[in-house]
C-alpha cells in the first residue's frame, strides 16, 4: 500500500491528527510506519505482499501472548490489507540499548527468554527440516561467491562445496527440537521497563534448541567478547537441561553452537549479498566482514569444512580490498 493509501486508512481508524514517519524494516518485504499522535505513538506493519508471513504473525501472536511471552500488543488490524497497528517500544533495541554496564543484565533475560519460548508445546508448528537448512546454507555458495564476488569456482570444489554444506546440515541435531524464533538478534530485541519483547517472530519453527543462540551471541550487528560468551553459553546450557531428561554434553553443545554458526552465517551473509545484488538495498554491506568472520571462526576446527573455510576468507579478503561494498 502506498503512503497516501496508508494516510487514508489510518485516518479512518482514528480519526485524529497525526505525522507518519517510514522506519528502516528488515530483510523482507515488510514496511514499517511509526504513527505520531498528540500523546501517542504507534507502529504500523504493513504486510501486504506477505500473506503467508502475515498469517504467521497473527498465529505467533496468540501463541506468544498465551505464554506470557512479551511481545507488542496488537492494537488494530486489518486482516483483509494485511495492516496491523502495534504497540510502539521507541529507540529501546538492546542494540542500541545495550552496554558493557547493563550486558549482563540484559543478556541474561534475553537467554532466560529463548528457555522460555522452548517451554511453550504447541503441535501446529512447521518442522525445521533439512532441506531448509541446505537451502538456507546454499544461499552463500549462490549470492556470495557467485553472484556478488563472481568468484570462478570448478565443478570439482562445486561439489565439495555442497558435500561440505551436507556434513553442516547432518550434524545438527534434530532430536531434541524447540520453537525458534529464527532471527532472534540485537536489531529484533527490545528491552523496556526492565523486559525483553521480541519483534519479527512470523518465521518461527520448530527447529535446533541452540539456533536462537547462535543467533543472539554470534550477532551479525555487533560484536560480543569472548568472555561474555561463554558466561552465557553456560547460563543457557544449565537452564536447558534442567527442562530436558538427558542432559546435553558440554562438547555436543559447542559442536552444535559452531556448526549452527557456519550455517546462519552463509544463510545471512547470501540474504545480505542478495538484497544488495538483487533488490539493491545495500545496507546489510557493512556487515559482512563480521559475518564472514562467524564462518571462519566456527569451521576453522573442522577437516570436513576446510573449503567453507578457504572461501570464507577469500571472501573477507575482497571485502576487505574494496570499500564500495559497504558504501553502494
Amino acid at each position: 500500500m502506498n503512503e497516501v493509501n496508508l494516510r487514508e486508512f489510518v485516518k479512518r481508524l482514528f480519526n485524529e491528527d497525526f505525522k507518519i514517519e517510514k522506519i528502516q524494516g528488515d530483510a523482507s518485504k515488510r514496511k514499517y510506519y511509526r504513527l505520531i499522535f498528540e500523546k501517542k505513538t504507534f507502529i504500523l506493519m504493513d504486510s501486504s505482499y506477505e500473506q503467508r508471513n502475515f498469517q504467521n504473525f497473527l498465529k505467533f501472536s496468540e501463541i506468544f501472548e498465551k505464554n506470557k511471552i512479551k511481545i507488542p500488543k496488537i492494537i488494530k488490524k486489518d486482516i483483509k490489507k494485511n495492516i496491523l497497528i502495534l504497540e510502539d517500544f521507541g529507540d529501546n533495541l538492546i542494540y542500541k540499548k545495550c552496554t558493557s554496564k547493563n550486558f549482563h543484565n540484559i543478556y541474561e533475560k534475553a537467554i532466560k527468554n529463548i528457555c522460555k519460548i522452548q517451554d511453550i508445546k504447541y503441535k501446529n508448528i512447521y518442522l525445521y527440516k533439512k532441506e531448509k537448512y541446505f537451502s538456507e546454507s546454499y544461499l552463500f555458495f549462490e549470492w556470495v561467491l557467485i553472484n556478488f564476488l563472481n568468484f570462478n569456482i570448478s565443478n570439482t570444489d562445486k561439489k565439495k562445496l555442497m558435500k561440505e554444506i551436507e556434513y553442516v546440515v547432518d550434524n545438527i541435531t534434530y532430536k531434541k527440537n524447540r520453537i525458534v524464533h529464527r532471527d532472534y538478534h540485537s536489531k529484533n530485541i527490545f528491552y523496556e521497563k526492565k523486559k525483553i519483547v521480541i519483534i519479527d517472530y512470523q518465521d518461527a519453527v520448530y527447529g535446533s534448541p541452540f539456533y536462537d543462540l547462535v543467533s543472539l551471541l554470534n550477532d551479525c550487528y555487533r560484536d560480543i567478547n569472548t568472555k561474555q560468551k561463554n558466561t552465557m553459553k553456560n547460563l543457557f546450557l544449565d537452564i536447558f537441561n534442567s527442562q530436558i531428561k538427558i542432559r546435553i554434553t558440554t562438547d555436543e553443545f559447542l559442536h552444535n553452537f559452531e556448526i549452527l554458526s557456519v550455517q546462519r552465517h552463509m544463510k545471512a551473509s547470501g540474504i545480505f549479498c542478495r538484497l544488495s545484488k538483487k533488490f539493491s538495498r545495500h545496507g546489510y554491506l557493512q556487515y559482512m566482514k563480521r559475518t564472514l568472520d562467524y564462518i571462519i571462526k566456527s569451521s576453522s576446527n573442522y577437516d570436513n569444512l576446510k573449503l567453507i573455510n578457504f572461501y570464507a576468507k577469500e571472501a573477507k579478503i575482497k571485502f576487505n580490498e574494496s570499500n564500495n561494498f559497504s558504501g553502494r
